[in-house]
């Protein structure tokens, strides 16, 4: 093992022991002075009682929520009850909805008063119970041929303050859910269906398996028709996303919510949700799911076990975007991250083994720095309540935490802010994943040998988990220290940019060469988030995106090359044009767009994080423009010396292309059926790129509302809400 090897083994291991041995959790860090001890229930367990009665809540007899708000007309209504369990009367001092203006949970329009006398008060003789009325009057929009609800969903509590001393504040869950008429179970559940649905390709994969059959094609075709139902269900949450909801709607933004305990020991929700920050991620892991379902054509061997390897990889995937629950996200993150191993390192190149030990060895020192962070927060998170109303002490629920103010808690490790430490973490768990200069080694190796549609998956949708993961946990939860670590992450976009750009340009092999161009433009990102700025955000949000469509494209071509040549070495080619005139195209047409052409979807990426960056960080900025100037070199340079010049007459006597008569054979239909949806998205983005825009705009307002940027470097006298970027393209 080499000196280098054994530094970074040394520096991890003692990062983690650190880590473990210095976060106390939140019990056992000193009180303030002026903090005041609260009595709470325990997970899962009913209040002692005490002074004042005891109280208890119950919804139809059982004494657990959530209350379920039933359709009465244009309204939703419930009952739940209030009972004094105790030998003493309890005074009801107040029956009311969590939240205030300040913090908007509950949509508008709701209401709970004793159902009784309307009043929010009443006293309790002892064993008498009272019922409380629950009412949600939802916000109607008028179209042509019908109205229906703004907000189609109502998740919240009701809390109930007392005289029992030992319960203290006590919460009763609701929720409400509009119909969405002949569809009312896929508006539903849409989110588990989109993780859940590729499950089949797995299951019927094992099936065949254990029943002996050989139909390896007839399972290629189900797991295509699997993709293109989740295609087709994106597609349906795309059109029914009301992208100007925002947190000031309640639900904290989130829309298409399912929300439920699941291990109730241990505060575990399964609770998933989509807001504008994740509805592009999820739309675009279903794009390039069907894309590289396609593009495993070309995989000829072991079908079963790739096939289940790539639905469990889809589901791992998707699912990281919808969670909302830490614990979830984690579950979801190593699920991406076992079947991507075996993909690898079964059906991958010469050093196939190689590149899938290392890519899990990065990806795995990554998630345990998560983990450890995750942790952090579940301890030092404040007193709660689990979406059914039991009273909690640590949550893993991404809302509640981001309502923790963790900075003034003043916690340390080793002497150390808490905060700093566990936002450095999370952020190299998932730099790893963009990947960032210097954790990006992993990257070339996997692309290199992965098979075309790892490699398609691994560029357009697991690089996008990072940046990502950013947005959605260190932006949301630890905001003062992300505005504390914002030049960093500046610095090492433009790394990254520059660094990523000359590794392409001196690149022999075409698949490297786009692998090294994602670095470079994952740079963008981090630039873009660094800058804190809404056009740094939309950004981020836009250039994860049409990354993600456009290497998926030079991915794939690079793919048709090497299934016809069995090379990917670009000095063994050239005038290539007169032989694929249709490949050529679609390959200048990917390079235009990878290099940001104006009028191609690249370019707005890059163009909206030069304006949210340059105004703050106005040198880095500048030395990343000149990215694009080495972008561009080593784009029109790889064109020129594979397509251009002289055909090499040697290929006419390679055996590779005997069967074609010594011709490379154009590119066919069922390459052109996985490439033109992206050309076709890539150049309609490019011209119009309101809808993608327009899409985003609540995500971006609401992450800026977390960062909470004032003064000059906000730009806050140019744009004063973050949907304004939206209106620079009207």
């Amino acid at each position: 093992m080499t000196r280098t090897k054994t530094s970074w083994i040394l520096f991890i291991a003692a990062l983690v022991v650190g880590l473990i041995v210095g976060v106390r959790p939140a019990w056992a860090q000193p009180a303030p002075a002026s903090a005041a001890p609260s009595a709470v229930s325990l997970p899962g367990s009913m209040p002692l009682g005490g002074h004042g009665g005891s109280i208890a809540l119950s919804v139809n007899g059982q004494d657990y929520g959530p209350l379920e708000l039933s359709p009465k007309g244009e309204s939703f209504y419930g009952e739940f009850t209030i009972t004094n369990e105790g030998p003493d009367p309890l005074n009801v001092v107040r029956v009311a909805l969590r939240g205030d203006d300040a913090d908007v949970r509950l949509p508008a329009r709701f209401q709970a008063r004793f159902v009784e006398g309307g009043s929010t008060g009443a006293t309790l003789a002892p064993h008498t119970s009272k019922k409380v009325a629950v009412t949600w009057i939802p916000e109607m929009v008028q179209y042509p041929d019908h109205k229906e609800a703004r907000v189609k969903q109502a998740f919240g509590h009701v809390v109930v303050t007392s005289s029992d001393e030992d319960a203290g504040e006590v919460a009763m869950g609701v929720r409400a859910q509009a119909s969405y008429g002949a569809l009312d179970f896929i508006g539903q559940h849409i989110l588990s269906l989109l993780t859940f649905l590729p499950l089949l390709g797995m299951i019927m994969a094992f099936a065949m398996h254990l029943a002996g059959s050989k139909n390896d094609k007839l399972l290629r075709s189900f797991c295509v028709g699997i993709m293109l139902v989740e295609c087709a269900l994106a597609v349906w949450l795309y059109q029914n996303f009301n992208a100007s909801i925002t947190h000031l709607d309640g639900n904290d933004g989130f829309q298409f919510i399912e929300h439920t305990v699941w291990v109730r020991s241990f505060n575990i929700e399964y609770f998933v949700a989509v807001d504008g920050t994740s509805i592009t991620m999820i739309l675009l892991t279903a794009i390039v799911s069907l894309v590289g379902v396609i593009a495993s054509y070309s995989v000829e061997k072991q079908l079963k076990g790739y096939f289940a390897m790539y639905c469990l990889l889809v589901t791992g995937m998707m699912g990281v975007f919808v969670s909302l629950d830490l614990f979830l996200f984690y579950v979801f993150w190593e699920v991406m991250l076992l079947p991507m191993y075996f993909l690898i390192g079964i059906w991958g190149g010469p050093r196939k083994e190689y590149a899938a030990i290392k890519f899990f060895l990065y990806t795995l020192a990554g998630s345990v720095f998560m983990l450890l962070a995750f942790i952090a927060l579940y301890f030092n998170a404040d007193r709660t309540f689990l979406v059914d109303g039991t009273t909690v002490t640590h949550t893993f629920s991404i809302p509640e935490l981001m309502r923790v103010a963790y900075t003034a808690k003043h916690l340390t490790i080793l002497g150390l802010s808490l905060v700093k430490v566990v936002w450095v973490a999370l952020f190299v768990g998932f730099a790893i994943k963009i990947p960032m200069f210097p954790f990006h080694t992993w990257l070339p190796d996997a692309h290199v040998e992965a098979p075309t549609a790892i490699s398609v998956i691994l560029a357009g949708v697991l690089l996008k988990m990072g940046t990502y993961g950013i947005m959605r946990i260190n932006f949301t939860l630890l905001p003062e220290a992300s505005r504390w670590a914002a030049g960093a992450m500046v610095a090492f976009g433009v790394i990254n940019i520059l660094y990523g750009a000359f590794c392409a340009m001196a690149q022999e092999d075409l698949k490297k060469l786009v692998a090294y161009s994602s670095v470079s433009h994952m740079g963008f990102c981090l630039v873009g988030l660094g800058a804190m700025t809404p056009q740094g955000i939309a950004a981020c949000l836009v250039q994860m995106f049409n990354h993600g469509i456009i290497t998926s494209m030079l991915f794939t071509l690079v793919g048709v090359i090497y299934d016809r040549a069995h090379t990917r070495d670009l000095g063994r080619f050239g005038g290539l044009a007169g032989e694929m005139p249709l490949y050529t195209a679609f390959v200048g047409f990917a390079f235009m767009a990878s290099l940001g052409l104006p009028g191609l979807s690249g370019f707005w990426g890059e163009a909206l994080t030069f304006m949210g960056a340059f105004p703050t960080y106005r040198v880095m900025t500048t030395l990343a423009a000149t990215g694009v100037i080495i972008t561009a070199a080593y784009h029109l340079w790889a064109l020129q010396r594979v397509f251009l010049g002289k055909f090499r007459d040697e290929w006419r006597h390679s055996h590779y292309l005997e069967p074609f008569g010594g011709k490379f054979p154009e590119i066919n239909l069922r390459e052109i059926a996985g490439l033109a949806p992206l050309a076709v998205i890539c150049l309609i983005l490019g011209f119009w790129p309101v809808p993608l825009l327009s899409l985003i705009s609540g995500g971006v307002r609401d992450t800026m509302s977390r960062l909470n940027l004032t003064g000059p470097d906000a730009i806050a006298h140019a744009t004063r809400h973050a949907g304004d970027v939206l209106s620079m393209f009207r």
